[in-house]
């Protein structure tokens, strides 16, 4: 018969708080508090109704048993019964020890008498009858050595002599539940209570041992408890707190180290410093406490529970009141875990989450610490303090580079810097305390605490000095509020100007101008002049001149500075016409060179000027005073060589102003005076353009016409001609003269030879595709009605033209018009198959001449739908070269309509989409 092994819940369940050293552990559990048996087979509790109709059924069953092993198993089925009525709500065992007494009477010495035994003992304790449970236990120990129930026998009779205090015998009982280890919901227990007998009786070594070997099966291999059910995690506490109390005895953390040294290492090693270390902590053994964590931390110094045991010591020393420890310790913490150093790139972002409170802590102590300490009156050597401050500033700062207080941090630093005279690294602090977080409350200090820095500094080195200005700008620029901002611009514009930095200079000198609430004039004139100079220096003279006219009525009539400021006003105004046409500011040279002839129009210049003015106008863009002076100067100057240019020049003007008419008249009178048959030819074409572009269509069209039947080359621009006329022919709706066009540039670029190139392969290309497209509407408005025959030949006679052209099309190799032109040959063969199918049938034929018919028309589509497969996956293969475009996707369209079960698969889509790929 299958049964169920008796499972005995972890020992001492309320015991393993057990703190006392004389103290006894809690009383060991009844066998009430066992698993219960069932019944082979039930899978579910049993109601009682159920219990009473399988009593009833086993009562008959014995009533007619004979065979003595039958009646056996039916009397131990009555009993096994009779315990779960008891179970079941009715807490009456009397029937069910009557049963199995009777049963172990008579059966106790036969194979199975330990089950019976068991059985009772079982009844008995639910009874409340423990101690005859307890004489059943041992008698199944003593008689059934074999027996399953012997180590829970054996662990029964431990735990009644430990409650006796009879602790050899306990021993003995655990150490044979050892020896069936492999039961192991007992080894556990009895290895938790031989350590306990082991105490009791002084023989701390094996207690240790035993304890250990709990451990050994109670925690994990990494010495992780946390996820430990709570049974098994309070005996595991109970086992560290003895063995806390044991190596205590035998001299603290030593005696942890030389178990280490005698045992292979194990998981929960750490474990034992840290309940040694509690305990000391709860008898206030503060130095005990925190130097037993120093010892595990200096035999494991990478352990991953280094830095909280280190934590913990902190915390300790801090709890027994020693603050020099605690500063050096604080300080040995830092060093030890750095961000980024060995420890911290070994451990997980768990651990790091845990060290980087405590880094952010003891590093801004340990700074403020020695801040401090430097700013003592009548401190000793108070740089060296201000130094070790810095030095921890900038460790927080570089550690914790997201951190909200940085700013703080900064300031602190640079001020630590400055007051330790090291001027260089304070500007830097101090600057990236301003510029990087502007919002703070004390950026605009941390800015001029920059510039001061730098006067502090002192040096004539011109990087130095480069970097005095910068610092002042930044500051200026970025506190504007502050009101001593401006002063400080001010000497920084000054000192760009000495140090011939003259385009900084005037944008420094051009915020000051600029600046709100206005400058008083002592500053602004300054301003000015600072940016004349700088103008002037730079060459840019009409800034220059702006800029001196505004200082000039802000200097004093007797200021000594305005005699220089007069003659360099006038020398800028000298210079400005040059200067300016240098420098492309073509309308202001235009104007100066136009003032020449108000003021000298009859100097010998004025031939140049006017020249000159016009051609600075054109570049300006002012098309129309630009064309007045260059008519004026073609009517003034008729020989002179420039007049010759004046035409070209007019028709570049008229297109720039998109003066059409004007330019193609032009054109036509260079053409009618020029002798050359290339500048003929190029301002024909040009002016046939230009008739189209200002609307004159029919200019356009006789001049573009005259253009393509005179000048056969360069095939190119004729090309274009007859392009054009084809466009405007659509744009007419003269749809034949259109298609005579569209002829003439496909038989235009065959015949071309090398002159062929892609532009004309295109046009010729998209115009023989338009021609096929009309002769494929034509091919299909012709439906096939009665009489057939006759639509058929029609319908042929409509499709050759249409096929040649696709063909044709196809055979120029330019992309997507090939597979476009693909596509469409596979439609019309198809079109020709499904208009053969759906065609008019005649109405006087009776049913089987009607199917002979449509066989017949049948036989007839089918060579046209087979053409039509053949052409389509020949736009299909063109995907395996990679060209997919939307006709090749129709052609596989087509495809699944033409051949549903080769290409309307699933899986073939994604074979070409991968060759595609």
């Amino acid at each position: 018969m299958k049964r169920t092994v008796l499972y005995l819940s972890l020992v001492l369940a309320s015991g393993c708080s057990w703190i006392g050293l004389e103290d006894e552990p809690p009383p060991p559990p009844t066998l009430g508090d066992l698993k219960p048996v069932y019944l082979e087979g039930e899978a579910e509790p049993l109601t009682a109704r159920t219990l009473a109709e399988r009593e009833l059924a086993y009562r008959q069953a014995l009533a007619v048993a004979e065979q003595p092993a039958v009646r056996l198993e039916v009397r131990q089925r009555l009993a096994d019964i009779a315990l779960q009525t008891g179970e079941a709500g009715s807490d009456d065992y009397s029937a069910a020890i009557a049963d199995y007494e009777a049963l172990v009477a008579e059966y106790a010495q036969q194979e199975g008498g330990d089950q019976l035994l068991y059985q009772l003992a079982r009844a008995y304790d639910l009874a409340g009858r423990g101690d005859e449970a307890l004489v059943l236990m041992r008698r199944l120990s003593d008689e059934y050595p074999q027996s399953e129930h012997f180590a829970e026998a054996e662990f029964r009779k431990g735990e009644a002599a430990f409650s006796e205090g009879n602790y050899a015998a306990a021993q003995a009982s655990y150490e044979r539940v050892l020896v069936r280890e492999e039961q192991t919901e007992y080894a556990v227990n009895a290895l938790y209570m031989s350590g306990w007998t082991q105490f009791k009786r002084g023989r701390f070594n094996d207690a240790v041992n035993a304890f250990a070997g709990a451990l050994d099966r109670l925690v994990r291999s990494d010495g992780r408890m946390e996820n430990m059910p709570r049974g098994e995690r309070e005996m595991a506490d109970d086992c560290l707190r003895v063995l806390a109390m044991i190596f205590n005895e035998q001299g603290g953390s030593e005696a942890i180290a030389r178990f280490e040294q005698d045992h292979q290492p194990r998981g929960y090693n750490h474990l034992l410093y840290a309940s040694l270390s509690a305990l000391y902590l709860e008898q206030e053994r503060y130095r005990d406490s925190a130097e037993t964590l120093h010892t595990y931390i200096a035999e494991h110094p990478e352990s991953p529970q280094a830095h909280q045991y280190h934590l913990d010591a902190i915390a300790a020393w801090e709890q027994g009141g020693f603050p020099a420890e605690v500063i050096e310790q604080k300080r040995a913490y830092v060093a030890a875990y750095p961000v980024a150093g060995p420890y911290w790139r070994m451990v997980g972002p768990s651990q790091r989450d845990r060290i980087r409170p405590a880094l952010q802590q003891y590093i801004e102590e340990l700074a403020r610490h020695h801040h401090a300490l430097a700013q003592e009156e009548n401190a000793e050597a108070p740089e060296v303090q201000y130094g070790e401050a810095a030095r921890y500033y900038a460790l927080y700062i570089d550690s914790f580079p997201r951190d909200e207080r940085l700013p703080d941090l900064g300031f602190l630093l640079a001020e630590t810097r400055f007051a330790a005279g090291d001027y260089r690294t304070a500007v830097s602090d101090y600057e990236w305390v301003a510029y990087r977080y502007p919002d703070h409350p004390q950026a605009a200090e941390a800015g001029y605490a920059a510039v001061l820095a730098h006067r502090e500094l002192g040096s004539e080195l011109d990087e130095d000095q480069l970097a005095w200005i910068d610092s002042e700008l930044k500051f200026a620029h970025s506190f504007p509020e502050d009101s001593r901002a401006p002063p400080v611009l001010a000497h920084a514009a000054a000192q760009l100007l000495d140090q011939g930095l003259y385009q900084r200079a005037v944008l420094a000198a051009g915020d000051l101008i600029d600046w709100q609430p206005p400058l008083d004039n002592t500053l602004l004139t300054d301003a000015w002049l600072i940016t004349a100079d700088a103008e002037y220096a730079l060459s840019r003279h009409a800034q220059a001149q702006v800029a001196y006219q505004e200082a000039l009525t802000r200097l004093p009539a007797d200021d000594e500075r305005r005699s220089h400021t007069e003659e360099q006003l006038a020398a800028s105004v000298y210079r400005q016409g040059e200067m300016a046409a240098a420098a492309g500011r073509h309308m202001q040279a235009a104007e100066h060179f136009a003032q020449v002839l108000v003021l000298a129009p009859t100097s010998q210049v004025r031939m140049n000027a006017q020249y000159d003015a016009a051609s600075s106008y054109i570049k300006a863009r002012d098309f129309d005073a630009a064309n007045a002076l260059l008519e004026d100067f073609r009517e003034r100057y008729p020989e002179h060589e420039l007049s010759a240019t004046v035409g070209p020049l007019l028709v570049e003007n008229y297109e720039a102003n998109r003066d059409w008419a004007r330019a193609a008249a032009e054109l036509d009178r260079i053409a009618a005076a020029s002798d050359d048959p290339d500048v003929v030819r190029e301002a024909q074409y040009v002016a046939a353009g230009y008739y189209a572009d200002a609307g004159d269509t029919e200019m356009a069209i006789e001049r573009f016409r005259a253009y393509a039947h005179r000048w056969y080359e360069p095939v190119a621009i004729r090309m274009e001609a007859m392009n054009t006329l084809a466009d405007i022919y659509a744009d007419t709706d003269e749809t034949e003269k259109r298609y005579y066009w569209l002829r003439a540039m496909a038989e235009a670029h065959d015949d071309a030879g090398d002159a062929q190139s892609e532009r004309s392969l295109y046009l010729a290309a998209h115009s023989v595709s338009e021609l096929a497209d009309a002769y494929y509407d034509t091919y299909t408005a012709i439906n096939l009605t009665v009489p057939l025959r006759e639509n058929l030949r029609r319908k042929r006679a409509a499709m050759e033209p249409a096929v040649a052209a696709y063909e044709r099309t196809a055979a120029y190799g330019l992309q997507p018009l090939g597979t476009r032109a693909t596509y469409q040959l596979g439609t019309i063969y198809s079109d020709l198959s499904e208009a053969l199918i759906q065609s008019e049938r005649p109405a006087d034929m009776d049913a089987l001449a009607l199917e002979q018919y449509e066989l017949l028309l049948e036989e007839q589509a089918w060579p046209f739908e087979e053409k039509a497969t053949e052409i389509h996956e020949t736009n299909a293969r063109r995907s395996w070269n990679g060209l997919y475009d939307v006709w090749v996707r129709r052609s596989f369209a087509a495809l699944r309509e033409l051949l549903p079960a080769r290409y309307a698969k699933v899986e073939l889509s994604g074979q070409l989409s991968e060759e595609i790929q």
